[in-house]
């Protein structure tokens, strides 16, 4: 706490808070300096992230392209409120997130079985991660990731498979933008891809 005394400049008594003279040597006693105002912190950097919200992350879609649909990648679908992430599901994400969980059931403890349940369990998690990713780590993450803003968008349709005693063909989601149009076999339910997009507004 600072000192409320003061002192006489011509012979060194002390002298009180309101006094204007010395009551020593009569002296003028010059007006006590102005306590230093506290410092002010700098206001905290504003956060890198834009604020876009993820709404939804459908996995198990495979993009058919190509003369009689046989070039066909998987892809996870990242909704948010500013854009649609397609994300690529590379030979080498699978790799990792496979050889992760077995490492993972290993340091526990587990024997084979136990590592290749692990490993069996991680093939269905592929698009779990994108849920504690940012929007732009997403888009970063392989080459052959794009997307697309709402802005461009321009509908989607859903398009129920049939099968019969001879073949059988795949529930389809097809996306359209102003910057091209997608077509992808659903490899989990139609119905819930299409609740997704209705929640999102995009249908």
């Amino acid at each position: 706490m600072p000192s409320s005394s003061r002192f006489c400049s011509s012979c060194g008594a002390e002298a009180g808070v309101g006094d204007a003279f010395c009551t020593v040597c009569g002296a003028p006693l010059q007006a006590a300096a102005p306590e230093p105002a506290a410092p002010v912190p700098a206001p905290a950097a504003a956060p890198a992230a834009n604020g876009e919200e993820i709404l939804a992350v459908i996995g198990g879609l495979t993009l058919v392209a190509g003369f009689m649909g046989l070039k066909q990648k998987s892809y996870t679908l990242v909704i948010t409120d500013r854009r649609l992430i397609f994300a690529e599901l590379t030979k080498e994400k699978v790799t990792a997130t496979v050889t992760a969980a077995r490492d993972g059931a290993k340091a526990d403890g587990r024997g084979f079985f136990g590592q290749w349940g692990a490993q069996l369990k991680s093939s269905g998690s592929y698009s779990e991660a994108y849920w504690r990713m940012s929007p732009d780590a997403a888009l970063a993450e392989t080459p052959g990731n794009w997307a697309v803003e709402r802005s461009q968008y321009q509908g989607a349709k859903f398009r129920m498979g049939a099968t019969d005693e001879n073949t059988s063909t795949p529930d389809v989601l097809t996306v359209k933008a102003s910057t091209g149009k997608w077509k992808f076999n659903v490899g989990g339910s139609l119905g819930s891809v299409k609740k997704a997009f209705k929640e999102t507004g995009l249908a």
